[in-house]
């Protein structure tokens, strides 16, 4: 990499860090208020949580090659986990949030990645998909009601910030900051853990199993370590999704979300941190976008499911590696590669 690179890629990463910092702020400014407020804040708080959830299935689908529509059942386990503890048996929430995260890694790893190791492509999503039907149900029934509360659900208190803090920060704005950190933090290890020799491997699964089994690669534990370490994720990020929305029930997910996590990666990019970020960009806007644009054209509402099926249709057939390969100009729609078709054209036309 040049030193130019380098330089731009450490004021990227500076400016972003600035912006973390002083979002929950910005709306004190005359010239953000209009369009920055607490909502705004909870916005951005509840994008690091579909984040943290979106780079694990990443790992999971864009990475090793494995696809989950369960995802969503993880992240509703680990937040009932992080309610009950933290509400029934005292723990601060913050740790509850980290055994719930431990929790579900193990749930993911051992109780279904080794059983689901013998399976692959749609059989493996159907039989994570019935997880996600289930869970639902399981979690009403009448001899767990001791602890889940039943169809009501669990609520919770605010994670307050600290006393020298309490005159500075809400509870929203801690929230922010404490999914920020986790975030940047998981984030990190995640882009390590992918240039690492198990993330190699994850690729060579994902490309051929036979191939890797043939390089030495023990197929069966790096399926179960993938689902386990995108379970982790998942996990930090139903802590975290409780720890925001103040309460779960058994109604809080559902099979869509599990279907639209995939479809989030999907339309951001497998395999790589941005097409996450995409992803969770999506996931956090995609309805407030539509409805924003109901009120400027008329009786778009009516057609948001055509909108929204349109978009998806769209973007697999122009960019099939998603918007993060069309801004890494990996596709041939890419305003780079478009921009040198329109200079060679136009020197042909001169010559």
């Amino acid at each position: 990499m040049t030193t130019a690179f380098l330089n731009r890629r450490a004021l990227w990463v500076f400016g972003v860090a600035v912006v973390m910092v002083v979002f929950p702020f910005l709306h004190e400014w005359p010239l953000f208020s209009l369009f920055i407020g607490e909502f705004r804040t909870f916005n951005a708080t509840m994008f690091g949580v579909w984040l943290l959830i979106l780079l694990g299935m990443n790992l999971l689908t864009g990475y090793s090659g494995q696809v989950s529509l369960g995802h969503a059942a993880l992240v509703l386990i680990s937040a009932y986990t992080t309610a009950i503890l933290s509400q029934q048996y005292g723990f601060p929430l913050l740790v509850a949030i980290l055994i719930s995260g431990g929790t579900t890694g193990i749930i993911g790893g051992v109780v279904i990645g080794f059983p689901a190791v013998r399976l692959r492509g749609p059989y493996l999503a159907v039989a994570t998909f019935g997880l996600m039907i289930a869970l639902p149900q399981i979690l009403k029934l009448n001899s767990l009601s001791r602890w889940t509360n039943g169809a009501l659900g669990v609520s919770g208190d605010r994670l307050q910030p600290p006393s020298f803090l309490a005159g500075l920060l809400d509870s929203g704005d801690w929230l922010y900051y404490i999914t920020c950190a986790t975030t940047v933090i998981m984030t990190v290890l995640f882009w390590n853990l992918t240039r690492s020799r198990v993330g190699r491997a994850f690729i060579a699964l994902r490309n051929s199993e036979i191939g890797a089994e043939q390089m030495g690669i023990d197929v069966r534990r790096h399926k179960a370590l993938a689902f386990g370490i995108s379970s982790v994720y998942a996990g930090i990020g139903g802590g975290l999704f409780f720890a925001v929305q103040g309460f779960v029930s058994p109604d809080s997910l559902n099979f869509i979300d599990s279907i639209f996590f995939l479809v989030a990666i999907v339309i951001g990019g497998l395999g790589s941190i941005l097409g996450a970020v995409i992803g969770a960009l999506f996931l956090t806007f995609q309805s407030e976008g539509i409805s924003e644009l109901a009120r400027i054209i008329p009786g778009v509402n009516d057609l948001r499911n055509v909108i929204f099926g349109g978009f998806l249709i769209a973007v697999i057939i122009l960019f099939p590696r998603g918007l993060a390969g069309f801004l890494q100009g990996d596709s041939a729609w890419s305003p780079g590669r478009i921009w040198a078709q329109l200079r060679r054209a136009l020197a042909t036309r001169r010559q």
